[in-house]
Parts: structure tokens; sequence; C-alpha cells
């Protein structure tokens, strides 16, 4: 069975790109809830850059990304899913640049 790709809902590049962006923030949020909500932010991102643990925290956040690519494509949004696919090249693109300037 074809499926028509106009007729598929959120099925847009553009989409993908926001979930593609959005999904690593809120992982990269919800580590520091978890593993150092007592502590404010900013202490947070100064300890995990003077113990250049950001490089590594940061390349765990994009892994996420991996469930709505794998949704998105069972799903037939292949846009979608290239949006995603998109998003973590280029955080991961930055990442790399981040390893060698920190």
């Amino acid at each position: 069975m074809h499926v028509d790709d106009r007729s598929l809902f959120f099925n847009k590049i553009g989409y993908g790109l926001i979930v593609g962006f959005l999904t690593p923030v809120i992982s990269f949020i919800l580590y520091y809830i978890f593993r150092f909500g007592h502590h404010s932010f900013v202490d947070y991102l100064h300890f995990l850059i003077e113990s250049k643990k950001l490089v590594n925290v940061l390349s765990l956040s994009v892994l996420p990304n991996l469930a709505p690519f794998m949704l998105l494509i069972n799903s037939s949004r292949y846009s979608s899913g290239r949006g995603v696919l998109a998003a973590t090249i280029v955080l991961g693109v930055i990442i790399f640049i981040l390893k060698f300037v920190l």
C-alpha cells in the first residue's frame, strides 16, 4: 500500500528540525534536574566546563533523537525524519567543534 506524503500530519522537514533540536535540550535539562537539581543551573554549567564533561553530556543529550527519528520513519513521515536527522548531524558537528575548543 502506497502512502501519500501530503496526507500525513506533521510530515515536513521543519517539524523534524524542531523535534530534532528540542529533544536534546529537553534531555540536557532532565539530566540537570535529576543529577544536579540541588545546584543552580549556572553552577552546573561551570562544573561541566571545569571538569571537561560538557562535551560528554552534550553527546549523550543527542542520543534520545533516535526515538523520534525511528517513530517518524516507521510511520512513513520521511520528511520529518530527515529533519530530525539533519538536526542531529548539525548538533554532532557543533559538539565535535566544542571538543577541540573547550
